[in-house]
């Protein structure tokens, strides 16, 4: 699907809707590709898996609010894969990540299987336990991470002897601070300073005693600590070298576990893999939940009931109005939907097309069923292709992107929104139909809108046609008042589509056009020009075989 076919299914609106969760899941987002021709088990489990999940969160709430949190708190730990691929030695907040994704991904993995079972996981549960015994060996893990005694009997006393000398340089500074504070009237603030106003008559005496350290000065006030006294030094000095044994054993911990983490590097990459795929296909079971999908089956044809255009679905629910679902087939060869401007032929070549891109990209789809086959392309030319950058016309840009679709690889699908439009009507009939004729011949699957009669005379092509307009509709008064004739047209419009039979289409142009305010001589040149007789109304007569 390209660019230009994404835009006229309006695909990268509903594509917003999709949102992982995880930054694994995002990135995996950004790389997803449609399941291809050849693909179709890969497709079905996927879809499966997307019921299991939902069936499993309607019926269970908690279960589903508990792997909505879950999924929020994974962390991303591939900045700490990679470096432990290129045995570096990460920071102890890099580890505390990875503990994280093990925690928080064992309990996805152990919580999803519980309620849906049809979800696949490649890893098993002990792997994840162990991964995080290497980081956790005490008897009782937790989802922190820290430098403990249990992951070296070490750490214990030099951390105890840390914490002593810690104490006594802060009992040594505190008691030097106190002497002082007994002389003057100096009280410390939250960082342990003395701050003194320059005018204050005792600052040059304060200055003078050595037991008092200047700072630093401001334009008001001179900031001092007390000096370091010989205790406090020493406490300092012997702090210092219970920190460097210290860090010199953390050191060799983390080293130890960046070799005892070697072994495990594939099993933390499938693992990445896994939680990806799993928000995956829990934001496009979340995004389908909008549109109350359904999966779609394999099968040779599109077969549609019920499909709907969720984004037309909604403008039209804001209006008061509701979507004609689509009931349609399009199978090898050529499909054409006949009907009515404004009849919702194109809306219905949409809703096909993005159920039909939805379903390959592996997204429960929006119908009530539907069964469909994996294609090596879809392409539609829909609207004003107008190309600008190449000096194309609407009519230039429409051949060119048709007659590129000849050089792709055959079985793909071809949406054409009135092939020919953009021409002289002859000329424009003319190759309508002849494409219409060849579409029906080739492999490919195409669906296309026309308003040429000369297409129906293609017999091996498969005909819809929209019901189109009420037939009571005459009785409406024309020109009608501001905005009534929209509302009359929209309630009168019967925008089914029906195998066409045969019978005589009825032209509605000249009704839709009074409806919209066209004035009443107008309407009955336009009758007389095409030979026919004026009823009441503007009401334009069925002539057999033709379209609008």
């Amino acid at each position: 699907m390209d660019e230009d076919t994404g835009r006229s299914l309006r695909w990268y609106d509903i594509w917003s809707r999709f949102q992982p969760r995880t930054p694994m899941g995002q990135r995996a987002k950004e790389s997803l590709s449609p399941f291809m021709p050849g693909e179709e088990k890969e497709w079905q489990r996927s879809l499966a898996e997307q019921e299991g999940l939902r069936a499993a969160r309607n019926s269970r709430a908690d279960w589903g609010r508990r792997v909505e949190e879950l999924l929020k708190r994974l962390p991303d730990p591939s900045a700490v894969l990679r470096m432990l691929e290129r045995r570096e030695t990460p920071k102890v907040s890099d580890w505390f990540r990875l503990k994280q994704f093990l925690w928080q991904g064992r309990l996805l993995r152990e919580w999803i299987p519980e309620a849906a079972p049809d979800f696949r996981f490649r890893t098993q549960e002990e792997e994840w336990r162990e991964g995080i015994a290497l980081m956790d060996p005490g008897s009782v893990p937790s989802a922190a991470f820290a430098l403990t005694p249990a992951l070296d009997p070490r750490l214990g006393p030099l951390q105890s002897r840390r914490d002593e000398e810690e104490r006594r340089a802060e009992e040594a500074r505190e008691r030097a601070a106190t002497v002082v504070e007994e002389d003057y009237p100096l009280r410390r603030n939250r960082e342990g300073e003395w701050v003194v106003d320059r005018h204050s008559p005792l600052l040059k005496k304060i200055l003078e005693d050595p037991r008092v350290l200047r700072v630093r000065e401001t334009p008001f006030e001179v900031i001092c600590r007390p000096s370091p006294t010989r205790e406090e030094t020493e406490a300092i000095r012997r702090l210092n070298l219970a920190k460097e044994e210290l860090e010199a054993v953390e050191r060799e911990i983390l080293t130890r576990l960046v070799a005892s983490f070697q072994p495990k590097l594939p099993f933390l990459a499938e693992a990445v893999e896994e939680m990806a795929h799993l928000d995956l296909q829990w934001a496009r079971m979340q995004a389908a939940e909008g549109w109350d999908g359904t999966r779609p089956l394999p099968g040779e044809s599109y077969r549609i009931e019920g499909g709907v255009h969720p984004l037309v679905a909604e403008t039209l629910e804001q209006q008061g109005r509701s979507f004609t679902p689509v009931n349609v087939e399009v199978g090898q060869g050529a499909t054409v939907i006949i009907g009515p401007n404004m009849g919702g032929k194109t809306v219905a070549l949409t809703t096909v097309g993005l159920i039909a891109a939805l379903g390959q990209y592996g997204f429960l789809v929006p119908a009530c069923r539907s069964s469909m086959p994996l294609v090596p392309w879809i392409v539609a030319v829909i609207g004003d292709g107008q190309d600008s950058r190449s000096g194309l016309s609407t009519f230039g840009a429409e051949v060119r992107r048709i007659a590129d679709t000849f050089s792709l690889p055959e079985g793909g699908l071809l949406l054409a929104d009135e092939v020919g439009r953009g021409t002289n009507p002859v000329e424009g009939a003319a190759l309508s139909a002849a494409l219409t004729g060849h579409l029906a011949r080739c492999g490919n699957r195409s669906l296309q809108v026309t308003h040429f009669r000369e297409v129906l005379e293609v017999g091996e092509a498969r005909v819809y046609r929209v019901m189109g307009l009420s037939r009571d509709l005459g009785s409406s008064s024309f020109p009608p008042s501001n905005g009534e004739g929209e509302r009359i047209l929209a309630e009168g419009m019967d925008y089914r589509l029906i195998p066409w039979e045969g019978e005589p289409v009825p032209r509605d142009a000249l009704t839709i056009a009074g409806l919209l305010g066209l004035p009443r001589g107008i309407l009955q040149d336009a009758q007389r020009r095409l030979g026919q007789t004026a009823t009441e109304g503007g009401k334009a007569t069925k002539s057999k075989g033709v379209t609008e």
